[in-house]
C-alpha cells in the first residue's frame, strides 16, 4: 500500500453528519462513485 492509498484508508475511517445530522463513515461517499472532497474552514 502506498502513503496515498494509506492516507486515503485512514481518512475514510472518519465520521462526519450528513445534511440531515445521520452519522456515517467518509469513505461511504465515494464508494460507489468518485468524489471531491472540499474543506472549507471559516474564520470569525
Amino acid at each position: 500500500m502506498n502513503k496515498d492509498q494509506a492516507m486515503l484508508q485512514q481518512l475514510g475511517q472518519q465520521t462526519v453528519l450528513d445534511e440531515n445530522g445521520n452519522a456515517l463513515s467518509l469513505s461511504s461517499l465515494w464508494e460507489k462513485q468518485r468524489a471531491v472532497l472540499v474543506f472549507v474552514r471559516h474564520f470569525g
